[in-house]
């Protein structure tokens, strides 16, 4: 995905989550390695706008060949039920159609300019995409606050997004996740994710009511 001064908190920590459901390559594994980051991102975690009960994410047990096996038997072979957990919107949606989840989503990037990378041939509905999506829209609503301009339509952007979307699956993701996946790093980032979606939905739905409480005025 493409098109994102500095990262607010909210935004790092999506971006986070989309990099530990991204095929792991050297960086990222050598990112996740390292102890450093532990500590850094318990952290950021604690300047997030809304509380989160964070338990950590474990660094990856596999070697780094065998966790690229794992990802890609666990998460990206295909689109059918045989995959333990797909990363796919569509493959949990049973209310809509995937074409129509598809169409919506890219009226979603397409109204706030965000493009999906020609190169990396990124799925609409892929996890990772949606994260990164998030992030955008988080970024945004700093850089508007920074600006002294109207952040809540990014609030807003937000929120109709974990509704429309992230809400719709990401839960039942992490319930096969952690029934299906044996390694604890992925484990640890589903249930994170599953935490922060939890908190950071009602935090924008308390946030974006008082901005129409305070518009109607007394």
């Amino acid at each position: 995905m493409e098109g994102a001064g500095s990262i607010p908190p909210v935004s790092q920590v999506y971006l986070f989550l989309g990099k530990c459901f991204s095929y792991p390559q050297d960086e990222l594994y050598a990112l996740l390695k390292d102890e450093r980051i532990g500590e850094e991102f318990r952290a950021l975690v604690e300047e997030l706008p809304f509380t989160v009960n964070f338990k950590g994410i474990p660094s990856p047990r596999l070697p780094q060949e065998e966790l690229e096996s794992a990802y890609i038997n666990s998460f990206d072979i295909g689109f059918g039920p045989s995959l333990p957990c797909p990363l796919y919107e569509s493959a949990y949606r049973e209310d809509t159609s995937s074409r129509d989840i598809t169409e919506e989503l890219l009226r979603f990037y397409e109204h706030f300019d965000v493009r999906l990378s020609d190169k990396e041939k990124d799925y609409p509905d892929h996890l990772a995409v949606e994260l990164e999506f998030m992030a955008y829209l988080a970024k945004k609503e700093a850089d508007a606050e920074q600006r002294g301009n109207d952040p809540d339509p990014y609030r807003r952007a937000q929120l109709d997004f974990l509704e429309r979307h992230l809400d719709k699956w990401a839960f039942k993701l992490d319930e096969k996740v952690q029934k299906r996946i044996k390694e604890p790093f992925y484990q640890g980032a589903s249930a994170f994710l599953r935490e922060v979606l939890s908190n950071h939905l009602p935090y924008l739905r308390k946030s974006v009511g008082h901005q129409v409480d305070a518009a109607k005025g007394p």
